[in-house]
Formats: structure tokens, sequence, C-alpha cells
């Protein structure tokens, strides 16, 4: 290739170049060429410095039969259509579906290659307009029974290519913001493909449940997220058949109540993750009875934005989930420091937590420097009530403290923006105080 720096690729016993690619047409295709700035990755150990030596006195004479034992070794490989199928596949599975399309359009031989069912576990159409047409076309090779992730995002016109095809293999499945998905189509998705265990409906407008005639589903993950039509009815029903969910998202799902966190306490036993942000309708009753059946098992709560939710339902919390690694209860403006004093004191295993907006001060700092000292994440923005001691007793007995936001904190000055600086090294400090240096 012209400009370019020769692959220096051990030979595999095979026949002349020239014989071996006599059939297919052969054609330059542009390489990766690392930049200075790239990471070194050795390749600079395959340059001889001692040939390259221009001095007279360290040339090393080299006998004629071991370079000639040298040049049969090796081969030196300027065109992409030389190397072999196997090394072109290795080299393929890092191609991402857009790449791999436009390398099939450059000669026959990568056309081959690039439609190896092999390489489509992973598939991901970004045009709407194009989903129908490139499932199709993959459905045509083969392809699709190989495929274990699907992401279509946009996706229009689905209604029948899920029911008419068997996708055997495939194990996760995002549709985000397919506005013409409808319970039909989710419901053929279910059936079949058996072996889902992800599935990604975020922005699915139309979606009101996920049912199957299957009796019991293998998912173990489901985001239902801005999914407005969702209701307590159709998320029960979703729910009664499956019993292995351990990831159920659910963030602006503005119809849910306390009734659906019930139901989910009820029937996802195995819950380690769950979100309701933006569910307004979620109550204290609805988290104590959630965090009293879970117990343990929950790792992962988002609570954010639910302004119903209060002391009440977390001091349950922390009673029961002391196993909580990530707290969000931004914007819960009842909640007070006698609910996080008991959540540092009851969830030792934190290490995320948001509580911007909450009326909160330095005596939740001060628990949380003795309670969770494997802390890396702490929001405080709009926390009015936080002042520089509560950030130095922070500071000091949490060095492990990686990201802070203490924007929109006026009690905050430049004493405890530079403790946390002296203490936390690599903590990375998000402010809206223009005195404060980055």
């Amino acid at each position: 290739m012209d400009g370019s720096c020769p692959l220096l690729l051990p030979s595999f016993g095979e026949k002349d170049s020239s014989e071996r690619e006599a059939p297919y047409s052969s054609q330059k295709v542009g390489l990766y060429r690392p930049t200075s700035d790239a990471i070194d990755l050795g390749y600079h150990t395959l340059d001889n410095n001692v040939c390259r030596s221009t001095s007279s006195s360290a040339v090393i004479s080299v006998p004629i039969r071991q370079q000639i034992l040298l040049q049969q070794k090796c081969i030196y490989v300027t065109d992409l259509c030389q190397l072999d199928d196997t090394l072109l596949l290795k080299i393929f599975s890092w191609l991402s579906t857009r790449d791999l399309c436009s390398v099939a359009q450059t000669c026959r031989r990568l056309w081959e290659i690039a439609w190896h069912p092999s390489l489509w576990k992973e598939v991901e159409i970004r045009y709407p307009q194009n989903a129908t047409a490139a499932l199709n076309a993959l459905t045509r090779r083969g392809c699709h029974t190989y495929i274990r992730r699907l992401i279509l995002e946009g996706a229009v016109g689905l209604a029948g290519i899920f029911a008419q095809l068997p996708f055997l293999n495939l194990t996760s499945l995002v549709l985000r913001h397919s506005r013409r998905v409808t319970d039909t189509n989710v419901t053929a998705i279910l059936d079949n493909c058996i072996h889902l265990k992800e599935l990604d409906l975020t922005g699915c407008i139309n979606v009101t449940r996920a049912c199957s005639r299957i009796t019991t589903l293998q998912l173990q993950s489901l985001d239902l997220s801005d999914c407005h039509g969702m209701e307590d009815s159709g998320l029960v029903l979703t729910l009664s058949r499956m019993p292995h969910l351990a990831c159920l998202y659910l963030r602006r799902c503005a119809r849910i109540t306390d009734a659906s966190l019930i139901a989910i306490a009820s029937y996802c036993g195995n819950l380690r993750q769950l979100s309701v942000s933006d569910c307004v309708k979620i109550t204290d009753y609805g988290v104590r009875e959630l965090a009293a059946r879970l117990g343990p098992s929950l790792r992962y709560f988002s609570v954010g934005k639910c302004d119903r939710v209060s002391d009440a339902g977390l001091l349950v919390v922390a009673r029961h989930c002391y196993k909580l690694r990530y707290l969000n209860a931004r914007g819960c403006e009842a909640l007070s420091d006698s609910a996080t004093l008991a959540l540092a004191r009851g969830c030792p295993r934190l290490r995320a937590l948001d509580i911007g907006k909450c009326d909160i001060g330095d005596a939740t700092l001060e628990a949380l420097s003795t309670g969770c000292p494997n802390l890396k994440k702490l929001s405080l923005c709009g926390c009015e009530r936080v002042t520089d001691a509560g950030l130095e007793a922070l500071a000091y007995y949490v060095r492990g403290l990686r990201q802070l936001n203490i924007g929109e904190c006026p009690r905050v000055t430049w004493v405890g923006y530079r403790a946390v600086k002296r203490y936390c090294r690599r903590c990375i400090i998000e402010h809206t105080n223009p005195g404060f240096s980055s």
C-alpha cells in the first residue's frame, strides 16, 4: 500500500499469493494507521535495528543460507486481500455493522468474508427506514440464527419480521424509540425469541405490557423507561411471567403507583436493580413494602424526583437493604438527616449516593465518612445546608472518593473545596462557583 508500512506476517505454508488470489480482483483497502500520540502496542519489536544501522562497524554479516530461510518464513503483505481468510475473520470481528457493510462493497472475496455468519453475532441498525430491509438481507444469507444482540433504534415496520423468523440465539434486543412497536409486536418477540434475556423498550410509547404465551420467560433485564402508556395492570401482567428478572427500569412511567412496587416484590424475588425515577405517584408505602420483601437482594435503587418519598420509606430501606450499592434520592425534598444517618449506618457497602436537593446538612456527611468508607460517587447538588466542615470530615475519611458534585451549595467555600482536593487526589469535583479552580 502506497505510503504505509508493510505488515510482517508469518507464512502459513500456503501457495504464492498471486496464485492463491487469482480468482479475485485485487483492490487496496485502507488500513488503520496509529497517530503519533497513539498507545504504543509494541509493534517496534518487529524492526531489526541492527540491519538498519548506518555504521559500518555495527553491521553483522548474515550467511546467505540463513537469509534465504528468513525470507521463506516471512512474507510482506501490501494488500488486504492477500491475508489469510482466518486472519481476515479475526480483523473483521472488530468492525461495526456499518463498517462490515462498507467492506463488503469492495471486492468479491471481502464480500464473502464480511458475510460470514460468525461476524454477525451483534447487529446494530440506526436507520429506521432500513431496519426491515436489513433484517431480510440477513435472513437471506442465513445470518439471523447467529445473532445474539440486536439493536434497532427508531425502527419501523417490524410487524411481521419477528413473527416469521426464529431468532434462536438472540439473547439481547434493543428497540429504543421505536414508536410503531405495539403490544402485539412485543408478544411475537417474546414467543419466538425463547432465549431472550435482555429487552430494552425505552421510548416505545405504544407499549402498555410485555406478555407472552410462554408460561415462564427467561428474561433477566427489562427496560420500560419512557413507556408513558404503562399502567399498573399492564405491569402486573408483564411481571407475572418473569420470575428470573434481575434488572427493571421504569423511569418516567408516570402512571404506575405503589401497586406496581408491591407486584414487583411479589413476582421478582431476585430483583437486584430497580429504577422508578420520575414516577411521581410512588409513595413511602410502596417503598416500604418493596424494601421489606426484597431485603438484601436489592443492590441498585433509584427514586429520584419521587417527591412523595420521605424519611419513612428510606428508613425501611436502610433497615432491610444492607447490601445496597447505589441509591438515587435526588429531588426527594422531604428527605432529612434522620434518613441519611440511618442509611450511612445500615448500608455500609454504598458506592454511589445522590441526595441532591434534599434537606440534609453536615451531620449526613459526618455519618457517611465513618459509615461508608468505600463511597466513590456523591452528589450534593442543591444541598444548601452543607458547609466546609462537613466536606472536610468526608474528605479526610473517604479518601477513595472519585466524583463529587457540590453545585449550588452556597455555604461551601474555597476551604471545603481545597480539603477535598488535598485528601481525595483523584476526585473530580463538579461545582458552580467560578472562584474554584478546576
